[in-house]
């Protein structure tokens, strides 16, 4: 199994599920996800980190929101070169599994990122500017609740910490970083992230927990 042949699949799949969303015809969910954030941290939080971060640690935040291109080609590659081939088939139904999660359930809580919404966001530099490039491009349009940034870096730090406690603790690292800067760059609202983090963690338990290998049950790892 090549390293990143599922990443097609799962675009794919974030494309399909921006489709449906599109066409469910529900009511959008902003509301309801910012009375979340303000009940889980009594303010709005992203607004709340662009008004307190100074400009260079908001740039260093957004390059972080955009390492998660870099993190679905480095996680794959560090498990099958560390681990091997089976190591790399279980991360995948970890990851994928979250994946999966959030885009069946992102349709039905339709919604705008926050920066499209308040202008505390438009701080500008060439990170938030990148960033924004490849959303103008590859993004649906939408906001995905959960966040599947932040699943993708947990499930993948849940996998890693299995195996390795060192690599795994700097791909929980990396996943906090991701979960942060999609919210300080208005990427997504905290509650995405929150949710995010919590189905990353989930995939990883349920697959533990299954015992699935290819073409065979044995105990995981």
């Amino acid at each position: 199994m090549q390293p990143w042949l599922p990443l097609p699949v799962l675009f794919a799949t974030y494309q399909w599920a921006g489709w449906f969303g599109r066409r469910t015809g529900r009511p959008p969910a902003d509301a309801w996800l910012l009375a979340w954030d303000l009940r889980l941290f009594g303010t709005n939080p992203g607004i709340w980190l662009t008004q307190h971060l100074p400009a260079v640690v908001l740039a260093l935040l957004d390059l972080s929101y955009f390492s998660y291109y870099l993190l679905l080609l480095v996680g794959p590659w560090v498990m099958v070169r560390r681990h091997g081939q089976e190591a790399l088939v279980r991360m995948w139904w970890t990851v994928g599994l979250a994946f999966f999660l959030c885009y069946l359930l992102f349709p039905w809580f339709p919604s705008t990122s926050p920066r499209l919404l308040y202008a505390e966001f438009a701080y500008g530099g060439p990170a938030q500017a990148l960033n924004l490039w490849v959303l103008d491009r590859f993004s649906v349009g939408a906001n995905v609740f959960p966040s599947a940034h932040v699943a993708a870096g947990f499930s993948f730090a849940f996998v890693h910490l299995r195996l390795d406690r060192r690599w795994g603790a700097l791909f929980l690292i990396w996943a906090v970083e991701i979960g942060v800067s999609t919210v300080s760059g208005g990427y997504h609202y905290a509650v995405d992230a929150v949710a995010g983090a919590a189905v990353g963690l989930a995939a990883g338990m349920a697959v533990a927990a299954w015992r699935l290998q290819p073409g065979r049950k044995r105990r995981m790892p």
